[in-house]
């Protein structure tokens, strides 16, 4: 489910043709170019282009080596970054929704004209000012029936809905399982530092203590004389 919705995701952001790259960067870490534009049947530059835009979101992150082997070039290594990419996913989908709302109150509201002949639709405002004329081909201008729009706007609004909630879902399962981990990592450095200061402390306490002389006992009594 994670992987075919982000996918989609992908085919949003770059091109359905670019969705295949999430079977080569999901659950891996800095993936070679190379080898993702080797996979993909695309030329470097064109990897990178699609790789760039889905850093730009924030959903993937790339770190650069000198190659040495290749005249000095630097090669770029990539890493998906699931977690955001399911919060973009959620943000995507929500102003899908809010769009769609917008339009339904809009068609709900509002009368709407069109021209049977042209692709040519007017709100009433725009359609008085025009005459009730079509400014393409002059034929009178029809009311349009906004029952069959509403009805495909409440359908794609229940499947946007629905979306959301399993997007919604992954994302607080993904989120959850690198907060733990994140959790772990710093009880674990918390650990570590604990111990190197106590290390530290118990390092200059022996320090101290070679540096510090013990006083010289003073014998009782006068020396006797030879």
């Amino acid at each position: 489910m994670q992987i075919k919705l982000l996918k989609d995701l992908v085919g949003v952001i770059a091109n359905p043709t670019a969705s295949p790259i999430i079977d080569l960067l999901y659950g891996k870490k800095n993936v070679n170019e190379f080898i993702i534009a080797k996979k993909l049947g695309l030329n470097i530059n064109q990897t990178r282009n699609i790789l760039y835009k889905l850093a730009d979101e924030g959903l993937v992150s790339f770190v650069g080596k000198k190659d040495r082997k290749n005249g000095g070039w630097y090669t770029y290594y990539w890493t998906l970054d699931v977690e955001k990419s399911f919060a973009s996913l959620k943000r995507t989908i929500g102003k899908n929704i809010a769009e769609l709302e917008n339009q339904l109150k809009i068609r709900t509201s509002e009368r709407h004209y069109h021209c049977v002949n042209c692709d040519v639709e007017m709100n009433e405002e725009q359609a008085l000012l025009a005459n009730f004329a079509c400014p393409e081909c002059g034929e009178v201008l029809q009311l349009r029936e906004p029952a069959e729009l509403i009805a495909d706007l409440e359908r794609q609004i229940i499947k946007a809905r629905s979306q959301l909630e399993i997007v919604s879902s992954e994302f607080g399962e993904v989120s959850g399982k690198n907060a733990s981990l994140r959790a772990r990592a710093s009880k674990r450095a918390a650990v570590k530092a604990k111990a190197e200061r106590s290390a530290k402390m118990k390092a200059k306490k022996l320090l101290l203590a070679k540096t510090i002389k013990k006083p010289v006992k003073k014998s009782k009594g006068k020396a006797k004389k030879k």
